[in-house]
């Protein structure tokens, strides 16, 4: 399909990482239009920590592979950047790999804020981000609809891993 080079007045992100019963972790991030149109998809190969590393990161490692080495990786690699970015994990709550871009979670994270989208949905934010969250809630309302499911992409990028995943084994 074409795509129109115009860049969307609010374009969303949606981050999302899928872990296999052998260890493997996989990451991937759709880029989509306020419509929630695809504009964008990258995705990471998967990922597996040794013995070695597992002892040495200790209950570090997750945040480390989903929050900085898989989340760095891609951001890397996208020619959209997003406005904002939903994830559902709380490990993916990390400025430093997402830079400037306000990251929005829907799982309850600690050390971290709230904030509310259409009145009944709760996001928990980096507290450093409140002022830029501010900033693109205002945005969304403009142009992302009311009835929009901000969840449903992430499942989206769940299946495509899923058979990015099966299709590389």
């Amino acid at each position: 399909m074409a795509q129109n080079s115009k860049r969307p007045e609010c374009v969303l992100g949606f981050y999302q990482v899928v872990e296999q019963p052998n260890g493997e972790i996989s990451g991937g991030v759709l880029i989509t239009s306020h419509l929630g149109r695809p504009i964008e998809f990258q995705c990471s190969l998967p990922v597996r920590p040794n013995a070695t590393q597992r002892t040495l990161y200790g209950p570090t490692l997750r945040p480390f592979l989903v929050g900085e080495l898989i989340a760095g990786a891609l951001r890397d690699r996208l020619q959209v950047l997003p406005d904002v970015l939903f994830v559902d994990q709380p490990d993916a709550l990390n400025q430093q790999a997402w830079r400037s871009i306000p990251i929005l979670c829907s799982t309850e994270a600690d050390n971290s804020a709230t904030v509310q989208i259409n009145g009944n949905a709760t996001y928990w934010i980096i507290p450093e981000q409140e002022k830029d969250v501010e900033k693109i809630l205002k945005k969304m309302a403009e142009y992302v609809p009311e009835s929009a499911d901000l969840q449903e992409p992430l499942i989206r990028v769940e299946q495509a891993l899923k058979e990015a995943m099966g299709q590389a084994a």
